[in-house]
């Protein structure tokens, strides 16, 4: 009798978790019941986390230069997804065009474009920051069905007026990939 409700237990609770699991598979690619997006922020030494901004808003591709990206993002249509260290607010689920503005000890930055083509979709963002040869460099992996990855070596704000989408201005330089612009390749 003991071994028939130790089974029915056992087949109880792995029908639980399997229900679960199923659950929060279904809303983080389809249902959208609750946010499930998520943001991690990695550093190697001798970087810290806690000079580390990532911020999330609207951003044209139309501008000038990257100098515009200071301003643009500290209107209220920005939204502070992490800094000093730590997770400041959740990364809203729009579908379209999502802005990224990275900065590391307000000296050096990044920006990006994901499209997302369903606002169902959420992700995990990971941002990874290493140094090399006295450049910062970030790796960036986004998991999810519109998942993206790359690695860029971060700017200097100083220069930001020099730069438009992570590119030195250049009239030739007109295709977006998300995250710089480039040249248009002529056939031979």
């Amino acid at each position: 009798m003991k071994s028939k409700r130790k089974r029915t237990l056992l087949i109880l609770t792995t029908l639980f978790i399997l229900g679960g699991v199923g659950l929060l598979k279904l809303n983080k690619d389809f249902l959208l019941l609750w946010n499930v997006n998520s943001i991690r922020v990695k550093t190697e030494k001798p970087l810290d986390k806690k000079k580390v901004k990532v911020r999330y808003g609207f951003s044209s591709i139309n501008r000038n230069s990257d100098e515009e990206l200071f301003s643009d993002f500290d209107k209220e249509k920005g939204t502070l997804l992490f800094d000093n260290g730590n997770s400041q607010d959740k990364i809203p689920n729009e579908y379209g065009e999502n802005d990224f503005l990275i900065t590391y000890d307000e000296k050096y930055y990044l920006s990006f474009r994901q499209f997302k083509l369903n606002r169902r979709h959420q992700h995990n963002y990971i941002f990874d920051f290493y140094e090399q040869h006295d450049s910062i460099f970030i790796k960036v992996n986004i998991k999810g069905i519109d998942g993206m990855k790359f690695e860029r070596q971060l700017l200097e704000i100083e220069y930001a007026d020099k730069h438009r989408c992570n590119a030195p201005i250049d009239s030739t330089k007109i295709l977006y990939n998300g995250v710089e612009l480039l040249p248009i390749k002529k056939k031979e």
